[in-house]
């Protein structure tokens, strides 16, 4: 939906409204920021509004003598009444929201973060007119409000600047937002409720949605959830080990269908625990990961109790069991919206189990360039609007590559798609009604080592309601026809998304906006 918007840029090195810091640039000030002037004619129109991080920048010189570890960087704001937010790492306090990471060196490095994640918001109150902001730094050790800007002796950082869009919040129409900031230290365990198992098991027995939503959980009853960035210390990874998706579990999800099984007499899915995203550790203990960019698909949840078991675990690469290795820190920032006019499904699909005979799961071919998954139950991914509509449009919103070998040539290739009645694509044309493949696009696969990239809606075709359970076959095809693949390009988790198509031109219409 489009709206009004304004503009606030916050600069460290800004003359026009000078920034107060201090030496190690760990701590940011900006006092007396006029928001009625900064926000304009919205001022007087709204009581609550949404501030979206655009991108944010960091550059100069950076020491860390305390070790690499303190490069891991998360940006943390205040000075704004924020409403809807949990958040581990400020022990729940309702004063601060991560704003992004930043991953930084000791080499003096630059770098532009651009958070791609259109589902990053954060609801707050209009509040006094001026407003002190603050921006503080970090890293996975800082546990409570109180060590925010607090980092080892000697480390100096960077110069920071944001540039945020802030939008009207109208309830039941746009821009309502909950914020929870998960983070995997043990040491906090007991003062946010939760069990820790093994440090990739963390559940919260009474985890309150009532009160992480309190500003739009009673006026709702379809949601979603979103993982948007993370940050994680380095541990000795290789391979395929290097892949551990998320898995949220607890909520009453709708529309939502995850292959979790390797088992050969069933697809072995489940609409209980979703896949959220997927975290690509390192290689070693001192080579740090994290994104923003990464474009996570949301997944649609019902509204059933309050409060809910929440769990959050660590998988292995096909989705089968936990992840064989065990983090060393580890942050996630989650958003949840309410469903306004977008009813949406997914469904999350992985090769693993799969052997050149075919089974009951589906079959591949021996260098993985064609994979068939059996027996999907669109009905049952779809349920809650599979009856409406009578085409759907599906898009690709997550591609997770495993095995990789160095393969420079055809890292990058063309993903086909059969088993639906696809509505006529100019490539792939036979019968009005009945094309057969459809082609959604060409996909980085990564050429030297494991990739988790979020596609959102880029990735698009349209396909005809027919029946309920389909054979669904994947097919890479490579961009250069006289160069063999050198990997397995197939051997990728994909996550889709499935919207329905009304037949209503101003529906449709109302569609797009709203999904957009």
């Amino acid at each position: 939906m489009l709206a009004e918007n304004a503009t606030l840029i916050l600069s460290s090195t800004s003359t026009t409204n000078p920034c107060v810091k201090n030496a190690t640039k760990t701590f940011f000030t900006w006092s007396n920021i006029n928001m009625k002037n900064v926000i304009g004619p919205m001022w007087d129109k709204y009581d609550m509004f949404c501030l979206k991080v655009v991108s944010f920048s960091s550059t100069g010189a950076v020491t860390f003598p305390g070790g690499s570890q303190t490069g891991i960087i998360t940006y943390n704001m205040a000075g704004l009444s924020w409403a809807n937010l949990h958040y581990d790492t400020a022990l729940m306090s309702q004063e601060w929201v991560p704003l992004g990471i930043n991953i930084i060196s000791g080499s003096g490095n630059q770098s532009n973060s651009l958070p791609g994640n259109i589902g990053q918001s954060y609801n707050f109150y209009k509040g006094t007119p001026t407003a002190n902001i603050q921006i503080a730094l970090t890293n996975l050790d800082n546990v409570g409000a109180s060590t925010f800007g607090t980092v080892s002796g000697g480390n100096t950082f960077n110069e920071v600047s944001f540039y945020f869009t802030i939008e009207p919040v109208i309830p039941g129409k746009m821009n309502e937002c909950a914020v929870f900031g998960f983070n995997m230290n043990t040491s906090i365990t007991s003062q946010v409720g939760r069990t820790v198992t093994a440090s990739k098991e963390y559940n919260y027995a009474s985890f309150d949605m009532l009160r992480l939503c309190r500003e739009f959980w009673d006026k709702h009853d379809n949601f979603e959830i979103q993982m948007a960035f993370y940050n994680i210390r380095g541990i000795v990874a290789s391979g395929n080990g290097r892949i551990m998706p998320i898995q949220i579990s607890g909520l009453e999800f709708v529309n939502m269908l995850v292959k979790n099984s390797n088992g050969t007499d069933r697809l072995g899915a489940t609409s209980e625990n979703a896949i959220i995203g997927t975290v690509v550790n390192t290689t070693s203990s001192s080579a740090h990961g994290g994104t923003n960019d990464t474009m996570y698909e949301p997944i649609q949840f019902k509204k059933d109790s309050n409060t809910v078991n929440l769990g959050i675990s660590f998988k292995n690469n096909d989705n089968t069991g936990l992840y064989a290795l065990t983090p060393s820190g580890m942050t996630i920032t989650f958003f949840i919206k309410p469903i306004y006019e977008v009813e949406k499904a997914t469904l999350y699909l992985n090769p693993g189990g799969l052997t050149t005979t075919e089974t009951n799961l589906g079959i591949t071919n021996a260098n993985y360039t064609q994979i068939t998954f059996n027996n999907i139950d669109m009905r049952n991914v779809c349920r809650s609007m599979w009856d409406k509509y009578k085409k759907f449009n599906i898009f690709l919103t997550e591609i997770t590559s495993w095995n990789i070998a160095t393969n420079s040539l055809n890292a990058a290739w063309i993903l086909q798609m059969e088993g639906f009645d696809f509505i006529n694509q100019t490539a792939y044309i036979t019968n009005p009604g009945q094309t057969q493949t459809a082609t959604l696009g060409s996909v980085f696969g990564g050429s030297t080592a494991p990739i988790s990239t979020g596609e959102m809606s880029g990735y698009l075709t349209t396909f005809y309601k027919t029946q309920d359970l389909v054979n669904l076959t994947l097919r890479a095809v490579p961009l250069d026809s006289g160069t063999a693949f050198a990997n397995q390009p197939l051997q990728c988790a994909f996550t889709f998304t499935i919207v329905g198509v009304p037949e209503d031109e101003e529906q449709s219409k109302q569609l797009k906006q709203n999904w957009m």
